[in-house]
């Protein structure tokens, strides 16, 4: 057994909680509850106390992340010290980091590092969500009071970390929701592939199906059933569609409540509280890159920047995929497991398992935070096979931000180092135009929905004079239209699009 040194840090205590919304909504859980919950239970899985924690760094709940999901119950003023006050702990430093499903894993290799280096001894990452308790509340028109306000000196790192998600050209062609810009990347990818859409459609739900059935099994999980591919395939009054090419069991779902922290520090603070190094675990790789904005990507269909956080992680830790025996990949929609797969060579044959909690259309999407849960979940099924290695991957936004992370209870041969990933995309940037004129061609497209009527659709295009991207808004929206768009019958048809103020419109 190699022997790592005393300052090698390692993840000691991991913990999660769940909240079905409860009848009396005063007795609600706010979202620092949740996280306040899931931060005890860390605590007592590792066997400290609350005063060792001295570095506090907390995932953005959603409501501090956009407009669209405003507290109206007001909140906490300084989140990780709302969380901090729920344990009894009093950090010497807390951090508020900023938006997107790859900070939980962007967050422990920092918190690594400043083990590594010293700068704090013990640190906890924790995060919460309680969407469903919140909406409920709104439903019901409750009179609720989430706000509460804490002393101490805090970080916050706002909401974003480099260029915004979304531009004015977005906002335009109304553009707005995760799922239209993922259905987008979906039906790109479709389209290469050259499947038509009842086989796509049998494809991704064949891909979620045993993710479902893992959630069926977790007692964390807020949608605990199991689905057969059929049943995920089939449109219905349940299944409604969304946006092409997803309905309703294919996205990730926010209505939530569930919490999750992790508990970090070095082997010698380790041996010296005594705490038993068959729970301890390494991280032994990781990985973290950014892609560009979604039109100037040579290939909408794929991520670049999710390659190369894979081969960073990997190389990192001397180990192929091959290598790895529990994977937790994150699945907001379809598109992002099966790419997954795609780079790590998983074959659909492949007997491992995907997710460690069942994924986030039935485990549940909470916010940021899904990816603490699936490096909780892991740091549990790494104890219990102590010569396996795990590997979590985590992404935000429109596959723009990438983190992997690889585990395992061994320590690894060399000793983890911070490596900021100084990858350089080098494929070719395509050109777009915010205004386009003239005959065109349709690159991708979605149909939108709603209550399961077709109510518009938005396409990619690329002009053919020029070859310059473009979106664009369909011109006529009657019924037999959207139907044979979402039916993928006009894609090879020519357009026309006309650019104006207010964004572009085409026609057939």
């Amino acid at each position: 057994m190699i022997s790592a040194s005393d300052n090698a840090p390692i993840i000691i205590g991991v913990g999660q909680s769940v909240e079905q919304v409860p009848n009396e909504l005063s007795l609600a859980s706010t979202h620092a509850d949740m996280a306040g919950r899931a931060a005890a239970a860390a605590l007592m899985d590792a066997g400290i106390s609350a005063e060792l924690i001295d570095h506090i760094a907390c995932t953005r709940i959603f409501s501090d992340s956009s407009p669209a999901y405003a507290c109206p119950y007001g909140g906490a003023d300084k989140f990780p010290l709302a969380v901090a006050a729920r344990i009894g702990a009093a950090p010497s430093s807390a951090l508020y980091d900023c938006l997107g499903g790859q900070t939980p894993q962007t967050l422990v290799a920092e918190c690594a590092q400043g083990l590594l280096t010293g700068a704090y001894d013990v640190a906890m990452i924790a995060g919460g969500e309680a969407l469903a308790n919140m909406r409920a509340g709104q439903r019901s028109g409750a009179q609720l009071d989430w706000s509460e306000n804490h002393e101490g000196a805090w970080e916050d790192r706002g909401q974003f970390k480099g260029p915004p998600l979304i531009n004015a050209t977005e906002i335009n062609h109304g553009l707005f929701e995760p799922m239209m810009f993922y259905g987008l990347m979906e039906t790109a990818r479709r389209i290469t592939r050259g499947d038509d859409v009842e086989a796509y459609r049998n494809d991704m739900a064949a891909l979620l199906a045993p993710l479902s059935a893992v959630a069926s099994n977790n007692p964390y999980a807020m949608f605990p059933k199991a689905y057969s591919a059929a049943e995920l395939a089939d449109v219905n009054t349940d299944n409604r569609p969304l946006v092409s090419p997803y309905s309703k069991y294919h996205v990730a779902k926010d209505g939530v409540n569930q919490g999750a922290a992790i508990i970090m520090t070095t082997v010698g603070k380790a041996k010296a509280l005594g705490i038993d190094p068959a729970r301890w675990v390494y991280l032994h790789g990781a990985g973290q890159t950014s892609e560009r904005i979604m039109l100037e990507r040579d290939n909408l269909g794929h991520s670049n920047a999710m390659d190369a956080a894979f081969n960073g992680a990997l190389s990192q830790g001397d180990v192929t995929s091959a290598d790895i025996a529990h994977f937790d990949l994150y699945s907001c929609f379809p598109i992002v497991v099966s790419l997954a797969k795609e780079t790590l060579g998983i074959a659909d044959d492949d007997p491992r398992a995907l997710t460690q909690t069942g994924g986030l259309p039935f485990f549940g999407g909470p916010g940021n935070n899904y990816t603490l849960h699936a490096l909780a979940a892991m740091m549990e099924k790494l104890r219990s096979c102590p010569d396996d290695k795990g590997l979590v991957y985590g992404n935000g936004g429109w596959m723009s931000k990438h983190a992997v992370g690889i585990y395992a209870v061994q320590a690894p041969d060399t000793p983890w180092s911070f490596a900021k990933d100084k990858w350089q995309d080098t494929s070719p940037v395509a050109v777009f135009t915010d205004t386009a004129n003239g005959a065109a061609s349709i690159e991708s497209y979605i149909v939108r929905y709603k209550r399961g009527v077709a109510i518009g659709a938005i396409i990619i295009g690329r002009l053919n004079a020029s070859g310059e991207r473009f979106y664009a808004a369909l011109e006529d929206t009657n019924e037999a239209v959207l139907k044979s768009l979402a039916n993928g019958e006009l894609t090879d048809q020519s357009i026309t699009v006309t650019g104006g103020k207010s964004g572009n419109l085409f026609s057939f």
